[in-house]
């Protein structure tokens, strides 16, 4: 399991679905672009559901989380959010087993805060 601190908030999803998140909010970012993303959690043992806003500016956190018994099988949510439009495409041909998560340039103005 996996803990994704967003907003100020701490929520509990499955691996799977925390690194498509990562790599989809990256290329999303790239892009310039924000969108909305709904994610499933893990509330208790009950399956619940978070909504995001991903994009430039706004920062997602991923870092393990214990968890007691089986993890939920959240693989069709994880799916879902693989098959978004933005979300990184292995070219045929690529040997890299390892997903790529963009780096994106940093350039801060110091005088303007920003």
């Amino acid at each position: 399991m996996k803990l994704v601190s967003y907003a100020g908030q701490q929520i509990t999803t499955t691996d799977e679905v925390a690194e498509a998140l990562v790599a989809l909010a990256a290329a999303i970012a790239r892009e310039g672009e924000s969108a909305a993303l709904r994610i499933p959690i893990a509330v208790d043992g009950r399956k619940e559901a978070a909504d995001l806003i991903v994009g430039v500016g706004n920062d997602i956190l991923v870092g393990p989380q214990a968890s007691d018994g089986d993890d939920p099988d959240f693989s069709a949510e994880a799916a879902e959010i693989r098959a978004h439009r933005l979300f990184p495409q292995r070219v045929e041909g690529d040997e890299d087993d390892e997903e790529v998560v963009a780096v994106l340039p940093l350039d801060l103005d110091i005088e303007r805060g920003v």
